[in-house]
């Protein structure tokens, strides 16, 4: 597979997935990785199975915005965490929107996309520094067309939470996909976007 960016804020580049049904890399169920290998933002690294969490995240929806420079800019996703503070899912998603709608859930089960004939399934690792000062979050998607694996997607968010204000969080996002040789025959990419990362503000919502 040929490694590729989705561009974030509505601009997609994976229009060729609508309706593929042709064989990319194959299909292996899911193929959700069982575990992980994160690096936390003390530069410690964690291994973490399939729907790992952070316990000071329990049952918090946060919003985050992209960052440039020292302003808060365009809100590009709402995340809710579940019980044991595991990331259950997108909303108010920015993300590729176009393909995976509003709403991305991260339960490992495959849910259909905004396309039709196209579905994906979801997962995430997350794990937290010693201290409980920081995290790190993997959330790994995958693209299915008629069964067949047609792309796959890593959303990495590593962040540490602000000292003076434990509901404000700062770190770095990125998101990045690989296309099946297929897809991307069709795909011609500009060099400035294949890869794509920026900092970001995460502000707890207190009241929904």
């Amino acid at each position: 597979m040929q490694r590729y960016v989705l561009r974030l804020g509505g601009l997609l580049v994976l229009p060729v997935l609508l309706g593929l049904t042709m064989p990319g890399c194959g299909a292996m169920g899911n193929s959700l990785p069982a575990d992980v290998t994160v690096t936390l933002p003390d530069g410690t690294t964690e291994t973490v199975t399939l729907g790992a969490g952070v316990d000071s995240l329990a049952d918090t929806v946060w919003d985050f915005s992209y960052v440039a420079g020292n302003a808060q800019g365009m809100p590009f996703v709402r995340i809710r965490f579940g019980p044991e503070g595991a990331l259950e899912a997108f909303e108010d998603n920015r993300i590729a929107g176009e393909i995976f709608g509003a709403t991305i859930l991260f339960d490992g089960v495959q849910h259909e996309t905004t396309q039709p004939g196209l579905q994906y399934a979801a997962a995430t690792y997350g794990a937290e520094t010693s201290d409980a000062m920081g995290f790190t979050f993997q959330g790994h998607l995958k693209a299915f067309a008629a069964g067949i694996e047609v792309a796959s997607a890593v959303a990495t968010a590593t962040a540490e939470f602000d000292p003076q204000d434990p509901d404000v969080v700062y770190g770095e996002f990125d998101f990045t996909a690989e296309l099946s040789s297929l897809a991307a025959s069709f795909v011609t990419i500009p060099e400035e976007e294949l890869s794509q990362s920026f900092s970001f503000m995460g502000q707890r919502v207190v009241d929904e």
